[in-house]
């Protein structure tokens, strides 16, 4: 089993640490891998880092323009940090 599968296996049992681990591994042997840049940039929207996934879900488009699901992911995670409420930020 190669890095990026064992990251996609610590994803999907949500050991989330160990994924980004495995998924930067594999982004280390190969950087132009589309599929190991998107799923560590799953890792970091998990982790609340969404300016890094948003770097990761770009490298993406910049290696495979025609993956629709990092533009979807960073419309989402563009979506999210530029969501204001006011009534939450006077308190």
């Amino acid at each position: 089993m190669n890095n990026l599968e064992i990251g996609l296996k610590y994803l999907a049992e949500e050991n989330i640490d160990k994924a980004e681990h495995h998924l930067t591994q594999a982004i280390e042997e190969d950087k132009r891998n589309p599929d190991a840049f998107y799923n560590r940039g799953r890792v970091y929207r998990l982790k609340g880092d969404y300016i890094a996934a948003i770097n990761d879900f770009e490298k993406v488009l910049k290696i495979d323009p025609d993956r629709n699901d990092a533009a979807v992911a960073i419309d989402m995670m563009k979506s999210i940090i530029s969501f204001r409420n006011p009534d939450l930020m006077n308190h």
